[in-house]
């Protein structure tokens, strides 16, 4: 350890050590509002919040750019949607200033309403993440995905009791057993098969027109080598492809080359 610390100047290691403060300073107050309700409670009329509909984010354009707004609790209040914010939204994350970030879906009504005094749409999921920064993108796909969490786990699935969300949104509560579920994660596998000159690259009928992605798709319970697992995929997804894929890329995933997700316009 002093060895690592005397190759840094003292500028260089006041501002890591500054960094890894903020760091811990953030995560540390983004615990405490999930676990302290009344602390949360508070935070609800200081903090920002992302706005969806129906699970679909809400998209503003400015000038030439598109970005996912946060608003704050008096434009909420604008909306009329202060019973619902202060009962449905979700805290997703806290800005290094430590502002609480929230999500909110206001449902399958006031949608017309919301893009008018909002000026902007609520598009698909999939269209958003290819004309938004991507640096909002991991935001909004966790928001999506608590919120949708949420709205499939509003009865518990032990006594069929209705379930209750705590304020921050990190758990729900079968009351009468005490029964707590929390969010959970559904692991997936992507790939980019290659054969040194060409890629293999597919696309579902909801992309937006030009858009390809790399082969995808979620893990299997027991699932051990992603080797075989990665295999068993690619032979899944090409077998219905319209097109002559060559036995070569889809037989030998393990000679292909792992990449990041490739999106083609």
């Amino acid at each position: 350890m002093h060895f690592f610390l005397r190759n840094f100047n003292a500028p260089t290691l006041q501002l890591s050590c500054r960094m890894v403060s903020n760091y811990v300073n953030r995560i540390r107050h983004l615990s405490e509002l999930k676990e302290d309700d009344e602390a949360c409670s508070k935070a609800l009329s200081s903090g920002t919040f992302l706005l969806f509909h129906d699970l679909l984010p809400l998209v503003q354009k400015i000038e030439n750019k598109y970005t996912t707004p946060f608003l704050t609790a008096a434009e909420l209040k604008k909306l009329d949607l202060a019973e619902k914010w202060t009962e449905e939204s979700v805290l997703i994350d806290c800005t290094e200033s430590l502002v609480p970030q929230f999500a909110l879906d206001i449902g399958k009504s006031e949608k017309a309403r919301a893009e008018l005094l909002l000026k902007g749409k609520f598009l698909a999921f999939q269209k958003a993440c290819t004309i938004i920064d991507r640096n909002d993108i991991s935001l909004i796909s966790q928001a999506q995905a608590l919120l949708r969490w949420h709205s499939t786990h509003l009865y518990c699935s032990r006594t069929g009791k209705p379930t209750q969300k705590n304020v921050s949104g990190s758990k729900r509560v079968c009351g009468n057993d005490e029964i707590v579920y929390y969010p959970q994660m559904s692991p997936v596998v992507i790939m980019l098969v290659s054969d040194g000159a060409r890629c293999l690259l597919a696309r579902q009928k909801q992309f937006p027109p030009g858009m390809y992605s790399a082969l995808a798709g979620f893990c299997n319970i027991g699932n051990q080598l992603l080797t075989d697992y990665m295999e068993c995929k690619i032979t899944d997804r090409t077998q219905h492809l319209q097109c002559n894929v060559p036995e070569s890329l889809w037989k030998t995933p393990c000679g292909g080359r792992l990449r990041r997700r490739l999106v083609c316009r």
